[in-house]
């Protein structure tokens, strides 16, 4: 019975590593495409519009206008 419970809460405290460093590298990966745009953006002389609407989630509107 211990054992049962010791297993499970091991299965529990992964998948709560491995949901945090999805988070993470998600966040990274959004970070760059962004500064990637962004960065596209001014090298060609726009004006950048970002809208962060969920910073959970990392959804954004990006705009770039002349």
């Amino acid at each position: 019975m211990i054992q049962t419970r010791h297993k499970i809460g091991l299965i529990a405290v992964t998948l709560l590593v491995v949901a945090a460093i999805l988070l993470a590298v998600q966040h990274y990966f959004n970070k760059l495409e962004v500064n990637a745009l962004t960065d596209g953006c001014l090298d060609n002389g726009g004006t950048v519009e970002l809208t962060i609407h969920n910073t959970l989630t990392n959804s954004y509107e990006f705009g770039c206008t002349r």
